[in-house]
């Protein structure tokens, strides 16, 4: 008598094995949500209830393409090797479900997204896994629970197999059964969420934000015909069309100077604002003192890709997204190739990842691209890359002008340091993204990201002692950024990619500029200011309208009464009273997030977005000026 896993299952037991499945990935679904969605019996009701579809919903994929391949392996016979390949198939579709709703509690549990399309760049683009700096420990815990995930979906096969088999007319009515609650569980959650939008009953509109690829239904017209103003008219995604790019809008005006600045521009992975400390970074602070240093100075993003995107281009985040498609570099890089500019540009990454081998250096000769990427840790290839730079500078050629560009990684999570550096203590030894609790041991990482903003200090300092002992700090302009803020659960979270709040979107900013009196801004400045101020000191005569939305920091009636920084489907309004971010062609559950100017929720969104209606009306009016016909 043959064994039941070396024969086709029947639709029944396959039917069984999903049944299995459904009820892990129902644990799984639960653990996204937390105390505060079974408080009120309301919501309690519809959480279990979205909870029990959505995990059905996650598996139908599995459950569609499962008993397709039942179908097509009995066409070609029951067979011990088509028993073996209906069982891959349905462990390792089951078990791919499984291993993404766990992959996405992780990333939601860290950073408040799901999986989305700023995650799947990362996964898909050469490079983007490598850049999360995960630790090796972390890589094994995480290899550890995805066997653990797969192991448990086999379990559950074997199970279903080893079942005795039910008559079928005996089980028909059963599953019609199953199917009709299941049915009924889902217009039931539907129509309480359109219904808790039209009365703006939030605490279900908050824990729809818990379901990855929630979709929610609402009734407009019919709230609106009704006399309700809908939340969702006032959380739906701002909708963006890019046409053709229009970049610059106007032709540019350059009149070369005479004597041309070289160029010196040195960015730090996560580098936030308060890192510029005497005792942290001394190097940068004593440097800060003899430059314009920019105390309440803004990233364009809460992320790398928007970071440097914005600080290059001077543009909002969000047009990453037609100068990608285009493989459009910025007109400062233009202007710097035009005026015979020598280049060399490091990374302790990858240029692919963000692609910055496809926007920012689209037009750079591959042998003026040197990144250091794997191998040795982080802040062995920030001290290999800053050697190296040096190198460029000592031979270069001295009668043409250069620029070197410069992008630590020790300051990205693990937060890489040589011993020597470490400045605070106790560090955390083993950083495991996984297992760490991030409440209890916040303190001992944060120290590991100080040690790094130390090491990372002393490279800067190598970079001005050399260029001040070769004399060409009179005719270098030297620019120190972060690409974004860290955050370490100040406000609620640890990283960055998450919020818009200050930890995670303000960096230091020092710029050097030869003749420039050393002065302090402590108002707020923004990474769209930093290629108007390059461009005009290249001789760039037109306006900064013409090709950023920055403003020149060097020009006398600069003056900036708040900044945008924006992140994959989101740009957020930053001024000194209040911050608003609100989604751009995002799609799912969605809602604009208010707070005052420290970052502390505010109940009354409305007047916040009442008091702000001019700078948002800006803000929408600039989402495509540069990829619109001009006029």
């Amino acid at each position: 008598m043959s064994r039941p896993w070396s024969r086709l299952p029947s639709a029944a037991r396959l039917n069984l094995f999903l049944l299995l499945s459904w009820a892990i990935a129902v644990v799984q679904v639960l653990l996204f949500q937390t105390s505060r969605e079974f408080g009120e019996t309301v919501v309690a009701s519809w959480s279990l209830a979205t909870t029990l579809t959505y995990a059905g919903f996650y598996l139908l994929p599995t459950a569609l393409l499962t008993h397709l391949g039942l179908r097509l392996l009995r066409i070609r016979g029951d067979s011990p090797a088509a028993a073996l390949a209906m069982g891959l198939i349905a462990v390792g579709l089951a078990g791919l479900t499984q291993v993404l709703l766990f992959a996405d509690r992780l990333i939601y549990g860290m950073y408040g997204f799901h999986i989305n399309g700023f995650v799947v760049d990362l996964i898909l683009t050469p490079g983007g896994v490598a850049s999360l700096g995960a630790s090796r420990s972390t890589e094994l815990t995480a290899t550890a629970i995805v066997l653990a995930l797969i192991a448990v979906q086999a379990g559950a096969w074997l199970l279903a197999l080893r079942t005795p088999q039910i008559h079928k007319p005996a089980r028909m009515p059963r599953w019609r059964w199953v199917l009709a609650g299941f049915l009924a569980l889902t217009v039931s959650e539907r129509i309480a969420y359109g219904y808790s939008a039209m009365v703006h009953y939030e605490p279900i509109l908050f824990a729809s934000e818990r379901y990855p690829l929630y979709l929610p239904m609402t009734f407009g017209k019919t709230a609106r015909k009704l006399g309700f103003v809908a939340a969702a008219d006032n959380a739906d995604s701002v909708r963006v069309r890019h046409g053709a790019l229009a970049y610059p809008r106007v032709a540019l005006e350059v009149v070369a100077p005479q004597k041309p600045l070289n160029i010196v521009w040195l960015v730090a992975e996560s580098l936030r604002f308060d890192m510029l400390d005497p005792k942290i970074m001394p190097e940068l602070w004593s440097f800060s003192n003899t430059a314009l240093r920019l105390e309440k100075h803004f990233s364009g993003g809460n992320m790398t890709q928007m970071g440097v995107f914005s600080m290059f281009y001077g543009l909002y985040g969000n047009n990453w997204f037609p100068m990608l498609s285009a493989r459009r570099a910025p007109v400062l890089m233009d202007v710097l190739q035009q005026q015979d500019y020598q280049f060399s540009l490091h990374t302790s990454q990858r240029f692919t990842y963000p692609a910055f081998d496809k926007t920012v250096f689209a037009n750079m000769r591959p042998q003026d691209l040197h990144p250091i990427e794997g191998g040795a840790p982080a802040w062995q290839r920030d001290v290999q890359n800053i050697d190296n730079m040096l190198g460029f500078i000592d031979g270069r050629t001295p009668t043409r002008p250069f620029m070197t560009y410069m992008f630590f990684e020790s300051t990205h999570a693990n937060y890489d340091f040589p011993e020597q550096a470490a400045i605070a203590r106790p560090y955390m030894e083993d950083f495991n993204y996984i297992t760490t609790d991030l409440a209890a041991g916040i303190a001992p990482i944060k120290n590991r990201y100080i040690n790094a903003a130390h090491h990372v200090d002393a490279q800067i300092g190598r970079v001005i002692d050399h260029l001040r002992k070769n004399g060409l700090l009179e005719n270098t302009v030297v620019v120190v950024l972060g690409d974004h803020g860290e955050e370490f659960m100040e406000i609620k979270r640890w990283g960055h990619s998450a919020e818009f709040n200050r930890f995670q979107t303000s960096t230091p900013a020092v710029i050097h500029v030869p003749g420039a009196a050393p002065r302090v801004v402590t108002g707020i400045t923004s990474h769209l200011d930093i290629a108007p101020t390059l461009l005009a000191l290249l001789g760039v005569r037109n306006p900064p309208d013409d090709y950023s939305n920055g403003q020149n920091l060097l020009a006398t009636d600069y003056h900036r009464e708040y900044a945008v920084a924006a992140d994959w489907n989101r740009i957020a309004y930053i001024g000194e009273d209040y911050k608003v971010a609100f989604p751009i062609n995002a799609t799912g559950a969605a809602r604009r997030e208010v707070t005052d100017g420290n970052d502390h929720p505010i109940a009354d969104a409305a007047a916040v977005r009442m008091a702000i209606r001019q700078p948002m009306i800006e803000i929408m009016d600039t989402l495509t000026r540069f990829t619109r016909s001009p006029g």
